[in-house]
């Protein structure tokens, strides 16, 4: 199916007069849009469709793409019918020009109801968001729409619908964004057939569509953006692009959550039950995912003490966890239960921790969860969640972070709901893990400590975490003194302190780069961090030295040669998912990153593994 995005730029704004070429951050707001569509990667081709030679010439100019249309159309979407009438295409989205932060989540969402069971009879799709101050809900700039049942609009209008003769009435309102996803046939429809009363009155251009018979499908799209409608919106978002630039997600002050609560000690995996007790709500279960590696182990199963209608989930952790499984597991959970679960519970190591906390938030979130990889994205609070880590050195258990592998990229989900709500860390619970996974998931926290403790966003808290975790792993790699006993008791605490550590501050230059080993040849996180650090001498002398003596006494063999058989698609496709890890790079070699690690120096880094 092709899908193009088009954007109707008309230069002659009523409110606004060339409102598209005022500055936005040193570029043109016509430009800023186009640029925001094109990032998306989303369509097959992007647009400026336009009555302006300036215009026409400024997103030329710019290398884009720009089609002159006849000025006398009354509308965007006649500008658009015109442009497309001969066009091979299927699904034409209709961005805003004057929005010049549309973001992906909105387009994908709107794309989506083309997927769903009743695709047939949807003619175009657009999104809705909800409101709830008077102010606006009274304001006729702002169009209200109203749904039937299946999300299909009754009708949009100025005034607000429907009409509160209640005022103790609950109502949940919703305001029409200006995306549209149209069929090619239905754009066209709208061009030949001529405006009627209803569409002329309220000034509404998507009344014609319901006047005419055609479905309209919404979306609900909480994400706020912002219209530049008036000279006052263009000061706003000067504003806002200026702040978003200056702070990144690693700003000065950092408000993130911790695990509210943690048990410790041998045999305190036994306190399971008493402490899911007080969650439980009626006739909803507990979930348990666990290490497939545990199924034939009876005595671990019988501890976890499964009651009325909980469930217990093998899963393997043979490979990364991916936002795919997250989904089905979520679709088959809600498909076999009437009432959300009570709690998800992970048992295993750092694959298994990450897909429970995933599927805690994808129980509450609507979508995929490749919809929620990058920061901050996840709005609804997840269902109460418990980790049981039984392998050390990953800091699953405490970070912000699940680390997931979508569709086009390998990137955590990073929240304030991702957090496990409760961890119970059983030192006994890693006996039997087998020396190069010890080794290798005992290196991922060294190299924590590594990165987050040379990293440009150190602070005083993150480096008394980091300290404390790093002389720990002195005391278990390099040290001799230590049993075996002491040894799984020390690395879970040097694993928690790790974690604490970059979730204060972040990771660097191993985690970005095994993250594309990891989603180009699926090598597991702990063994694609180890490959890594091996050749990160320039980055970290001593910390390299360090792990190399480590790595000879405890007698592993480091995989080599990787990536001597890539081909070429492959590698530059590992070396984009390693620099689309901006927060990393930043922590790791400052703001002039980009001078650093450039794309010939990470390839000749790759083709070193």
């Amino acid at each position: 199916m092709k899908i193009i995005a088009m954007i109707p730029a008309r230069y002659g704004a009523s409110r606004f007069p060339g409102k598209l070429m005022q500055d936005l951050g040193g570029k043109p707001v016509i430009v800023r849009t186009y640029e925001a569509a094109k990032e998306t990667e989303l369509f097959d081709e992007v647009y400026v469709v336009t009555d302006s030679d300036v215009i026409f010439q400024e997103i030329e100019m710019n290398g884009g793409k720009a089609i002159m249309s006849k000025k006398e159309h009354d509308c965007g979407s006649d500008r658009i019918a015109e442009a497309v009438e001969f066009m091979d295409v299927d699904i034409v989205v209709n961005v805003q020009g004057d929005e010049p932060f549309t973001s992906k989540e909105g387009l994908e969402q709107v794309l989506r109801v083309f997927d769903g069971p009743d695709a047939e009879k949807i003619d175009l799709a657009s999104l809705m968001t909800e409101i709830h101050d008077w102010k606006e809900i009274s304001d006729p700039n702002c169009v209200k729409v109203i749904v039937d049942k299946e999300s299909f609009a009754l009708y949009f209008s100025r005034s607000p619908i429907p009409y509160p003769r209640d005022k103790n009435a609950a109502m949940q309102y919703y305001k029409h964004k200006g995306i549209y996803a149209f069929r090619k046939q239905a754009i066209l429809d709208f061009y030949r057939l001529p405006m009627r009363s209803l569409e002329a009155v309220e000034k509404i251009e998507c009344i014609r569509y319901l006047e005419y018979g055609k479905n309209i499908k919404m979306a609900i799209s909480n994400t706020q953006g912002i219209e530049i409608d008036t000279p006052e919106d263009l000061v706003r978002a000067n504003k806002v692009l200026k702040e978003s630039k200056k702070e990144t997600v690693n700003n000065k002050y950092r408000n993130f959550p911790m695990v509210p609560k943690v048990v410790f000690g041998q045999g305190c995996f036994d306190q399971l039950s008493s402490i899911l007790a007080p969650q439980r709500k009626d006739k909803a279960p507990f979930i348990f995912l666990v290490d497939k590696v545990f199924k034939k182990e009876q005595a671990l199963i019988d501890r976890i003490n499964l009651r009325f209608n909980d469930k217990l989930i093998f899963v393997s952790s043979e490979e990364e966890p991916k936002t795919t499984q997250v989904d089905q597991i979520v679709k088959d959970i809600k498909a076999e239960f009437t009432f959300k679960p009570s709690g998800i519970i992970g048992i295993g190591g750092g694959t298994i921790l990450d897909l429970a906390k995933a599927v805690s938030i994808m129980l509450t979130n609507k979508g995929s969860a490749a919809d929620y990889q990058g920061w901050d994205l996840v709005k609804t609070k997840a269902v109460y969640h418990v980790g049981v880590p039984t392998i050390s050195g990953t800091g699953a258990e405490v970070s912000r972070t699940t680390v997931l592998t979508g569709p086009v990229k390998k990137l955590g989900i990073n929240s304030d709901f991702t957090p496990f709500d409760q961890v119970i860390l059983d030192p006994d619970l890693t006996v039997g893990v087998p020396k190069n996974q010890w080794f290798y998931t005992g290196m991922d926290c060294f190299i924590h400590c590594v990165e987050s403790l040379n990293g440009t966003f150190l602070n005083a808290f993150s480096q008394s975490y980091g300290e404390k975790a790093y002389d720990l792993c002195m005391e278990i790699f390099v040290g001799e003194e230590l049993s075996e006993e002491e040894s799984r008791g020390k690395l879970m605490m040097a694993s928690w302190h790790g974690g604490m550590s970059i979730a204060y501050s972040q990771v660097g230059v191993a985690h970005a780069m095994s993250y594309g080993l990891s989603y180009v040849l699926g090598t597991k996180h702990g063994i694609g961090n180890c490959i890594v650090f091996d050749h990160l001498e320039e980055f970290y002398p001593k910390d390299v030295i360090l792990f190399k003596k480590m790595v000879k006494k405890h007698q592993v063999e480091i995989p080599k040669n990787l990536c001597s058989n890539l081909s070429e698609e492959q590698l530059e496709t590992m070396i984009d998912i390693a620099l689309s890890l901006v927060p990393l790079w930043e922590n790791a070699l400052g703001d002039n990153w980009e001078t650093i690690m450039t794309r010939e120096k990470l390839k000749a880094l790759y083709l070193k593994m």
